[in-house]
């Protein structure tokens, strides 16, 4: 079957990964060190174009805003004040940095107007011809900066944060007797990075398996192998892995 393969996102992601890996013949293994939780935030006042979404997280959590906000939002829309979650926002075209996401944000009806590949900042670049845009960006409170082109506005809204845990005594056990650790975020990337070093787990005998090249540059150096999928997606990554682990 090969090397371990330790898979650190959380739910729902970790659930799907696993079971795709598990069709591959991997050795799969959850080890998640982290999960998101909803924060308040409020829609801001005006109209936009569309919605830039940056991950699936961001649009699920968005739906546990504040009830006050929720009456004042969905009155505007024509509804009543009893309107709450996804009711607070119109169904704007969604800017999606993947294809993952995307799925996220038609599952909640939301009509998709652009598919990214490679990162949030290249799907803002495509933007420009589409000029003048103004988008509201929900996002999570640990996110890249952006500079959008010319003509392309964004107003920002946090809308879940990442919750982390420390590796316990036998997730670091498991890590010393080697394996592959995929890592689908730059947070988690750091976050384990230095659990990693708090719990004296050896490197050298892991290998690092990331979703894309930003998300591995935070993890820093000192491991048996970096590799980047080949595209930002699940199945990308996982056939990378299944090449490593055999």
């Amino acid at each position: 079957m090969g090397a371990t393969v330790f898979v650190l996102r959380p739910e729902p992601g970790l659930s799907a990964t696993l079971a795709r890996g598990r069709k591959r013949g991997l050795a799969m293994e959850a080890m998640p060190l982290s999960h998101a939780e909803a924060v308040a935030w409020q829609v801001p006042e005006g109209t936009f174009d569309g919605i830039l979404l940056g991950s699936a997280n961001a649009l699920r959590h968005a739906e546990k805003g504040t009830d006050e906000d929720a009456g004042r939002i969905s009155e505007t829309m024509g509804g009543s004040a009893a309107d709450t979650g996804l009711d607070m926002l119109p169904r704007l075209p969604v800017y999606a940095v993947g294809k993952a996401t995307a799925q996220a944000a038609c599952s909640l009806r939301f009509p998709i107007a652009q598919v990214g590949e490679g990162g949030l900042q290249k799907l803002l670049d495509t933007l420009a011809r589409d000029a003048p845009l103004r988008l509201l960006r929900l996002a999570g409170e640990d996110r890249m900066t952006l500079s959008p082109p010319e003509g392309v506005t964004i107003e920002t809204c946090t809308t879940y944060r990442i919750v982390h845990r420390a590796l316990d005594d036998q997730d670091a056990a498991r890590l010393r007797e080697g394996g592959v650790v995929l890592l689908h975020s730059g947070v988690a990337a750091r976050h384990f990075a230095a659990e990693c070093q708090r719990a004296g787990v050896d490197r050298a005998k892991l290998s690092l398996a990331a979703l894309a090249p930003r998300i591995a540059s935070h993890a820093s150096d000192g491991w048996k192998n970096v590799a980047v999928a080949p595209e930002t997606s699940d199945a990308a990554l996982l056939s990378l892995v299944a090449d490593m682990c055999h």
